[in-house]
């Protein structure tokens, strides 16, 4: 499939928008105004946010401050919940990353070690060969 060009940056994407600058949603019945997630997937934003409630604001990589507010673009699948669904609410499947790092590991899975590490992890965990 040919390449599109962000409409924002002109970098390569595969719809309209980077992902740096594909378009998000409130979540619904938030009481910040700020808070953003994907809006195809409700429940999932419930499973973020008590995520988000336990962990601190911090890159799981880095430990570069992600702000105050859960957005999602902090929140990664290491297993793609699409691919692995029994996985998609593994709070194990979840890493805190920058939008840069997410950004990073969209365009190559393998980038990071410790993502790598946990990648496995989640392997043996499912019994995914």
């Amino acid at each position: 499939m040919p390449k599109k060009k962000c409409k924002v940056c002109g970098k390569n994407a595969d719809s309209e928008f980077c992902f740096k600058h594909k378009p998000r949603t409130k979540i619904p019945g938030s009481t910040s105004r700020d808070v953003l997630i994907l809006e195809e997937q409700p429940s999932m934003r419930d499973f973020f946010v008590s995520l988000w409630k336990k962990r601190p604001h911090r890159s799981e990589l880095d430990g570069s401050f992600l702000g105050n507010e859960p957005l999602s673009i902090y929140f990664h699948h290491i297993l793609s919940k699409e691919k692995y669904p029994q996985a998609a609410f593994d709070e194990e499947n979840i890493i805190f990353l920058s939008l840069d790092q997410h950004m990073n590991v969209e365009n190559d899975i393998y980038r990071y070690e410790e993502i790598n590490k946990r990648r496995n992890f989640l392997r043996i965990k499912y019994k995914i060969s």
